[in-house]
């Protein structure tokens, strides 16, 4: 897979993943077309399944769906050093080092959300050069992982979402070599 469509993978899987407000419901089919524009049909196909599924769900339900999933599940919230530290020291740390990771990427960072926030890294990695994109998205794949095997297991929507996720990430690392990424 070629790195301009690993981008438009993870923007689309960025948006996805992001809140489901009233004006989300409009940008999925900005997604669509983004679609058009990629190689590979698995890919495609199972993101169409998603959006066209999420499209004719009642919407308040599907917010409600998001919410607890992904805001009440301690097993499957995006904030992806939560995971392992949990509201300690080390979590500012970790942030902090986001923080910097991005800021190294020509990147911003405001404090409307946290750095861990994986629709954020997702969007951010969708921009930044290939170096970027694959020194943070190796540094959390097995947090990713963990979040997917999680949603497998209560059968959520969202999980074929993350295995997108993680096919593209096993694309990146087996395209790149990087050493020394923690």
């Amino acid at each position: 897979m070629k790195y301009q469509e690993v981008q438009n993978v993870l923007e689309i899987v960025s948006y996805l993943l992001s809140y489901p407000d009233r004006g989300w419901q409009e940008g999925l089919n900005e997604c669509l077309n983004i679609l058009d524009d990629l190689q590979d049909e698995q890919i495609v196909q199972d993101l169409k399944q998603f959006i066209e599924k999420v499209q004719t769900q009642d919407k308040d339900r599907f917010i409600e769906s998001y919410v607890y999933t992904f805001d009440f599940g301690k097993k499957t919230n995006m904030y992806l050093t939560y995971m392992v530290t949990g509201e300690q020291r080390e979590r500012g740390m970790e942030l902090l080092d986001l923080k910097q990771i991005y800021q190294s990427a020509g990147f911003a960072v405001t404090d409307k959300e946290l750095p861990d926030y994986l629709p954020l890294m997702l969007e951010i990695a969708a921009q930044a050069e290939e170096q970027y994109t694959v020194q943070l998205l190796h540094r959390y794949t097995d947090n990713i992982a963990e979040i997917h095997q999680q949603l497998q297991t209560m059968e959520s929507e969202y999980a074929i979402v993350f295995t997108i996720l993680l096919q593209v990430i096993h694309e990146l690392k087996n395209d790149n070599v990087v050493e020394g990424i923690g």
